[in-house]
């Protein structure tokens, strides 16, 4: 799977763009600021509906602009798609093959896409939140019933709040809905443990793979999910924990509460690992995602690296170009405001290479390099 081509109108720094792509290696190479991040987030949100930046839709329209729209031509298994995203500045229209669909959703796992980008080491050290986040939209794509799963749990979630919230207020409130609200989370909730555990199983040996691969040194790498679901007794936990959760107003136990942990030699990374080796980590977790996804969707994904060279050192870099051309087979872009930190793609075929000047919202083809 790759895109052939994309166009925009008031993406972002991009008042209106069309280029085309080289299926295998794109390197878009420019100042920052210029607009590489934005190209590739355009991409992304071809393939999975949203944003890996922005957080709503009209963060995304260039200043003043009234709307935005996001075209892309993709070519899967000898046929042609062409996905369209467009706001209006009121309401999202997404489709593919001008059809929209009854359940945005659908969508996810179609056209699987990994980002890599300079913020990844959130992951480390932000809260668990950010982590069961990346795990999520992983699973998502690799396994539309866990996506389901999830959509159930977040409604039935908020239900169970909003039930909570009116009895703290002194309320009186329906206990056979409550009751209701509880089954539902319940039978959700044993599904995505579930799947968390068994997926997280596969991807370890992967990861730990590529971290070996990336990394100078020989350190163990771990993680481990803790879960209050997969207990025993969990079918008792709501009835258990009503009256703190009418307390809080809020539900207390669920699997919004996991926890994914980092370690390295045993110990959590946020606190005993290194800048290049935080880096290394999630670097090697995004590349395991990718292997991940290719194995559960049978699509090869879409692998978009923004400016990641940033504060790797030159053996890691090299380590990681290398391990990019050998293991990675599908499409490729790679934004760098030093391209000559990527100059060893330029040794390949330029037929499955195209680099891409970006400056203010421009693009054009570079010239490549001599070598």
């Amino acid at each position: 799977m790759y895109i052939e081509k994309i166009s925009l109108l008031n993406f972002k720094n991009y008042p209106e763009l069309e280029v085309s792509f080289s299926k295998r290696i794109n390197l878009l190479a420019g100042l920052n600021g210029s607009g590489k991040t934005n190209l590739l987030d355009a991409i992304y949100c071809l393939c999975l509906t949203k944003s890996f930046l922005a957080s709503s839709d009209p963060q995304m329209m260039l200043t003043g602009a009234p709307y935005f729209s996001v075209l892309g031509w993709f070519y899967e298994n000898a046929q042609d798609f062409k996905i369209q995203y467009d706001f209006d500045g009121k309401k999202k229209n997404f489709t593919v093959e001008k059809k929209p669909y009854s359940r945005l959703s659908d969508h996810i796992g179609r056209f699987p896409a990994v980002v890599l980008t300079p913020h990844d080491t959130d992951l480390i050290r932000d809260g668990a939140e950010e982590r069961r986040r990346f795990f999520d939209t992983l699973f998502s794509q690799a396994d539309h019933p866990y996506l389901e799963a999830l959509i159930r749990y977040t409604h039935f979630i908020k239900q169970r709040n909003a039930l909570l919230k009116q009895a703290a207020e002194g309320m009186l409130i329906d206990r056979v809905l409550m009751d209701a609200y509880d089954s539902n989370l319940l039978q959700a909730n044993a599904i995505i443990a579930h799947k968390r555990h068994d997926y997280l199983q596969r991807l370890m040996p992967v990861f730990q793979e590529y971290y070996n691969l990336l990394s100078p040194e020989h350190e163990t790498t771990d993680i481990v999910y803790e879960t209050n679901v997969l207990s025993p007794d969990f079918e008792h936990i709501y009835k258990d924990a009503y009256k703190r959760d009418i307390l809080l107003q809020r539900t207390t136990k669920g699997i919004h509460r996991d926890e994914f942990r980092f370690l390295i030699q045993n110990e959590p990374i946020k606190q005993f690992g290194s800048q290049g080796q935080q880096k290394t980590f999630v670097i090697a977790l995004k590349l395991a995602q990718y292997e991940l996804l290719r194995e559960c969707t049978g699509h090869i994904p879409i692998l978009l690296m923004d400016d990641i060279f940033d504060k790797l050192d030159d053996v890691r870099i090299e380590k990681l170009i290398e391990l990019v051309k050998t293991r990675i087979t599908g499409q490729l872009f790679i934004s760098d405001a030093r391209p000559d930190r990527s100059s060893k793609f330029f040794q390949l075929e330029s037929k499955e290479f195209r680099m891409f000047n970006i400056s203010h919202g421009m693009v054009e083809i570079a010239q490549l390099p001599n070598i």
